[in-house]
């Protein structure tokens, strides 16, 4: 009797075990379904994509090897981004009216805008957060595309990016070139679409006397 019993209860006590196990399996599967309040919404693998401003111009083109959209925040992730900045060119155009139509509109003009690439700006990594700041980290560069840029490149360790109005600064070691010139120094403060940079520490100024 007491081996029977015996038996009776090690069975029991194995369904049970085999139990408790499968709601084991189960919380962690579902543990893994969960999403992370610290994990992003999405990921990207080879992203290319242009923004647009509010108008519906476009702004910027950026790319990266991956991106990481987090919802909590609004913020993006790049890991080795590369990011165009665009400069609006308007040109007026007159349109010659037919004859008849009202005063008003004689003499009224069309525009034609076309985007041009300002710079180019490339990174380790980067930050793009909702309101448009651009926090760039390891091999900083920005690159001017336009031959006619007095300022033609920034290279750091760290710089912060409005993309709205294209201001630059950095508390980093600053190495730029420009036209003729070269600095290094400390704290940048600038404009990429003004063509301007300044150093506000440990300055020192090269320029190349032209024969």
């Amino acid at each position: 009797m007491n081996i029977r019993w015996t038996l009776v209860l090690s069975v029991i006590a194995l369904a049970v075990l085999g139990w408790f196990y499968s709601l084991q399996q189960e919380d962690a599967q579902l543990t893994e379904l969960i999403k992370a309040p610290d994990s992003p919404e999405y990921v990207g693998q080879n992203m290319q994509t242009t923004v647009y401003s509010p108008t519906g111009k476009p702004q910027y083109l950026a790319s990266a090897i991956k991106v990481e959209h987090f919802t909590n925040d609004g913020r993006t992730e790049f890991a080795q981004p590369v990011v165009v900045l665009l400069d609006l060119e308007v040109s007026q155009k007159g349109v010659k009216k037919a004859e008849g139509e009202q005063a008003a509109e004689q003499g009224a003009e069309q525009a034609t805008n076309k985007t041009t690439e300002n710079w180019k700006l490339s990174a380790d990594k980067a930050k793009l957060t909702k309101d448009n700041m651009l926090y760039l980290e390891g091999n900083v560069v920005a690159q001017s595309l336009s031959p006619m840029s007095r300022l033609k490149r920034i290279e750091t360790e760290s710089a912060l990016v409005n993309l709205k109005t294209q201001d630059i600064s950095s508390d980093k070691m600053v190495k730029i070139n420009g036209q003729n010139f070269s600095s290094t120094g400390l704290k940048l403060v600038g404009n990429l679409h003004q063509q301007v940079a300044t150093l506000k520490e440990q300055v020192k100024t090269f320029y190349e006397i032209s024969q």
